[in-house]
């Protein structure tokens, strides 16, 4: 027999066999058993708090809660703190920020500003040329013939003594300037800055410098208040109250004599 032939039989049966063995080995049962072992679920280990230590965790918890509540305590109270320096900084800067308030000079009373510089240096008043003009936008915002509203004036001889009985404007400003200037000296103003002593001579100008200075000298009064301006006022009106409706009421003061408020009025005008 040929070595070919002799080879494909031995490899045939040697197949057929290789099968059988490998069916019996994974479908008969003469295979070996093979044991499943299922698998256990995995179990949480419980483990037991001991009670020191749930002791321990309420102690840091309310330890906590004191001091959320403590920090909370101190918030409040910068809030209440922060509020109340706002309010009492706004109740004191409010009137500073009133009396310091300017407003400007209209071009009525700019107009006169080179007559009122001639008029100022004739007598001696150079340095308070804008104070002049702040006074005259007070008095008539440059409307009308008695600008100064000099007219009840001491130095007004050659008109009239009754309101706007001057019908000339720079006469006006003439005996303006002349009663401001006399005011001035007997507030003992020492310059343009001078701010206290011009308050008294400004409401000297209003008032009548005389009766005025005579009033504040009698009752030991060195510097210009609300309070001193009205106490005048309620004497020199034989204290007659002006109706509440009144329109100066609120603008002048309550008593029928004058501008109370008339440092104030002039000097929101004045940029020294």
């Amino acid at each position: 027999m040929p070595v070919f032939m002799r080879s494909f039989q031995i490899y045939t049966v040697f197949s057929r066999n290789f099968k059988k063995i490998l069916r019996i080995s994974f479908f008969s049962k003469a295979a070996l058993p093979i044991t499943i072992i299922p698998m256990k679920k995995t179990q949480k280990i419980k483990h037991k708090k001991h009670p020191n230590s749930v002791h321990l965790t309420k102690k840091a918890r309310l330890i906590k809660r004191r001091h959320q509540i403590r920090r909370q305590k101190q918030f409040l109270c910068f809030i209440l703190f922060l509020i109340i320096i706002l309010s009492l900084s706004f109740l004191i800067l409010r009137p500073l920020r009133t009396s310091r308030q300017t407003h400007m000079i209209n071009s009525a009373c700019e107009s006169y500003r080179s007559d009122v510089e001639q008029v100022a240096a004739k007598y001696d008043m150079s340095a308070y040329v804008d104070l002049i003009l702040a006074l005259m936008m007070q008095e008539s915002s440059g409307q009308g013939t008695d600008v100064m509203q000099s007219s009840e004036g001491a130095y007004n001889t050659q008109y009239p003594q009754t309101p706007n009985g001057i019908t000339d404007v720079d006469y006006s400003i003439a005996c303006g300037i002349q009663e401001l200037k006399y005011s001035m000296t007997k507030a003992d103003v020492t310059g343009p800055n001078d701010i206290a002593n011009i308050k008294l001579a400004l409401q000297g100008y209003n008032f009548g410098a005389d009766v005025y200075f005579n009033y504040l000298e009698k009752n030991g009064i060195t510097s210009w208040s609300e309070e001193s301006s009205k106490a005048f006022a309620e004497i020199a009106s034989g204290e007659t109250e002006r109706s509440k409706e009144d329109p100066l009421y609120d603008t002048a003061g309550p008593w029928d004599y004058g501008d109370q408020y008339y440092p104030e009025h002039v000097l929101r005008y004045y940029h020294s």
